[in-house]
């Protein structure tokens, strides 16, 4: 049960939870580790205390010369597995997953979506808010994309080229050319999470309709 009202911020965050194999919560913190908002199975408490944890943490680690500059960090306790992502304004995003959950690899696509979702409701400059892999819902057969759903309608593509290259395992991507003329590439994570990048010419902010409808997948636990 939660105990605070939720904010758009905690739908954000519960669409990062379902998108990430393992993860039981996350929650959005501030410097100091006080948690903005939250969303997942675990109590609301053991949340937060894990979150001020991990980001005392992560402060820690950016004290260091050698990892001033780091943007991410990950651990592994007894009983559960930790991501830390840094954010503008000295704001972090903590995970908190099974113990056998992967760390940080592909997941790095589900934690910019959130970036950018996070950061246009922030209010935080186009560039902080912008994201290089942003969620899309994709209509495929036999998990070959043909179509990005629009709302209740759905614009067909053309597969242009098939990559080869910089794939995580059983991931696989496509080059795409949607019936408007925008390119782009996708991604098909395990699972049947979508994402876009590459955008030619448009910015993900300019494909906002590309957004909406993107399915929240089914946890499994």
């Amino acid at each position: 049960m939660r105990d605070q009202s939720a904010s758009v911020f905690a739908g954000i965050l519960g669409t990062l939870v379902q998108r990430i194999p393992g993860a039981r919560a996350a929650a959005l913190v501030d410097a100091e580790g006080e948690t903005v908002d939250f969303a997942g199975e675990l109590d609301p408490f053991d949340v937060k205390v894990a979150a001020a944890h991990w980001r005392l943490v992560f402060n820690q680690a950016r004290a260091q010369p050698a990892l001033r500059c780091a943007q991410w960090i990950s651990g592994r306790a007894s009983a559960s597995s930790f991501i830390v992502r840094g954010l503008p304004d000295e704001y972090a995003v903590v995970v908190v997953l099974t113990r056998a959950a992967g760390l940080l690899g592909a997941l790095r696509r589900a934690f910019a979506d959130c970036a950018s979702a996070l950061g246009r409701e922030a209010g935080w400059p186009p560039e902080h808010a912008a994201a290089h892999w942003f969620a899309i819902d994709v209509v495929s057969e036999r998990n070959r994309p043909t179509a990005i759903r629009r709302g209740a309608s759905a614009e067909p593509l053309e597969v242009i080229g098939i990559l080869a290259a910089g794939l995580g395992r059983r991931e696989q991507g496509w080059r795409i050319r949607t019936a408007s003329g925008v390119e782009a590439t996708l991604i098909r994570e395990p699972g049947g999470l979508w994402y876009a990048a590459d955008i030619a010419g448009v910015t993900p902010r300019d494909l906002e309709w590309l957004r909406h409808g993107a399915p929240s997948p089914k946890k499994k636990l």
